[in-house]
């Protein structure tokens, strides 16, 4: 029975071993968004990127002659763009960091699906954590190159 039991927990470590080991190249898709909770117009905006796709949707938040709007371009480069995630640091991030949209300030947001599943990190507009650091300014730039959303 104590060798059942000793073989249970090293197969046990196995499994947890291989989850902290994910690689960038099995992401499947990177979300990237911006909400303000006091704001009149487009107050919501997700980013989308997948492999061959980028795409935008604008919500507006309450104001009804505004219309929800998307619009999307062709991606060649998401293998370039996951390659320079770390996800074994972005999986160690905490869901809420800072006081998101508190004040008025904003609040940005990272969600990144694997075959595993997915997890999403929010935090304070503008001020994003170490961990994401190396691929923030190509998610910005994709943001601001589908602007013709708003």
């Amino acid at each position: 029975m104590k060798l059942i039991s000793t073989l249970f927990v090293l197969f046990a470590a196995l499994l947890t071993n291989c989850q902290d080991q994910v690689q960038s190249s099995e992401i499947i898709k990177i979300e990237f968004g911006t909400s303000f909770g006091m704001c009149a117009g487009y107050c919501t905006q997700i980013l989308t990127i997948s492999d061959g796709e980028v795409s935008k949707i604008v919500t507006p938040r309450s104001d009804k002659n505004l219309k929800e709007r998307v619009c999307s371009d062709s991606f060649s480069d998401f293998g370039a763009l996951t390659s320079k995630v770390d996800i074994s640091k972005f999986l160690a991030l905490d869901e809420t960091i800072g006081c998101p949209d508190c004040a008025d300030g904003g609040a940005e947001w990272i969600e990144i699906t694997t075959p595993e599943g997915s997890k999403k990190v929010t935090y304070e507009f503008q001020k994003e954590p170490e961990a994401v650091r190396s691929f923030i300014d190509d998610l910005r730039e994709l943001y601001d190159h589908l602007a013709e959303c708003e």
